[in-house]
């Protein structure tokens, strides 16, 4: 399966990347909301991790886009805000899950991986 993570935090990325490549993912990074566009297009990956703040554009604006390319793309929004707002409105636009920093590991893999393989089946 492969993951796009889209984030400008470098330390998150890290993390994140390195979790999901433990837990059997192939993950392509993407620092920008220009660029994750790109490599959402070029890869067309099964899962796309998108942060809800992006320097050059909002992660919001940018889950329109994807879901406007591929409206059955799963999209798993991430923040570091528990901004109720946000959430709702991810949800609203088609995210698959919203996945709040620091990470919740054990939901991360128990809940949205799991879920995630059985929608592929």
């Amino acid at each position: 399966m492969l993951a796009l993570i889209i984030d400008d935090d470098i330390e998150v990325m890290e993390l994140l990347s390195s979790f999901l490549e433990q837990n059997g993912l192939d993950v392509v990074k993407s620092f920008t909301a220009e660029d994750g566009m790109k490599k959402f297009q070029t890869h067309h990956p099964e899962v796309t991790f998108l942060d809800i703040m992006l320097p050059d554009k909002s992660g919001l604006n940018l889950l329109k886009e994807m879901k406007k390319c591929n409206k059955n793309a799963p999209v798993i929004m991430v923040t570091g805000f528990k901004d109720a707002e946000n959430v709702v409105t991810a949800f609203r636009e088609g995210a698959f899950d919203c996945l709040l920093k620091p990470f919740n590991y054990e939901y991360l893999k128990n809940d949205i991986l799991t879920r995630l393989k059985t929608s592929k089946k």
